[in-house]
């Protein structure tokens, strides 16, 4: 498969750029996550302790609210630029949302979660970080 081109989409009356890429990559991990969810963190969890267990769930739980949360704004940020939705409408009520939990870090994790649960937890902060600021650049703008 070869890199697909960056394209850029200009949002009206604002400084910022949104790349289509984005969306690919929130979808791409939704994908990755969907499927380590559901096929190898069962066989991951096996021979946990308990209190593991739980920590791997909640983390679980963190990739998701950061993924959901990406999707819903992209989405929001899509409507507003086709004019299906009011650019006030979507400041109020389709900001990003979870900050709190979604940018904090549960310490210690890196050393008894597996390593792609650990590099799912980076990217999807990564990427949620990345968003977060792209947020505050519309908002702030408008």
């Amino acid at each position: 498969m070869y890199p697909q081109p960056v394209i850029f989409e200009a949002i009206p009356d604002t400084n910022l750029v949104l790349m289509p890429s984005l969306f690919q990559e929130t979808m791409d991990l939704v994908c990755e996550s969907h499927e380590y969810f559901q096929l190898h963190a069962v066989m991951d969890n096996d021979g946990m302790p308990h209190y593991i267990q739980s920590m791997m769930s909640a983390e679980m739980s963190r990739v998701t609210m950061r993924l959901t949360g990406i999707m819903a704004w992209l989405m929001a940020r899509k409507s507003v630029l086709n004019g299906d939705l009011d650019p006030n409408l979507a400041a109020r009520e389709y900001r990003l949302e979870g900050r709190e939990y979604c940018l904090s870090d549960n310490p210690g994790v890196e050393r008894v979660l597996p390593d792609y649960m650990c590099d799912m937890l980076e990217r999807s902060r990564r990427l949620y970080s990345r968003v977060e600021r792209l947020d505050s650049q519309v908002y702030e703008a408008a």
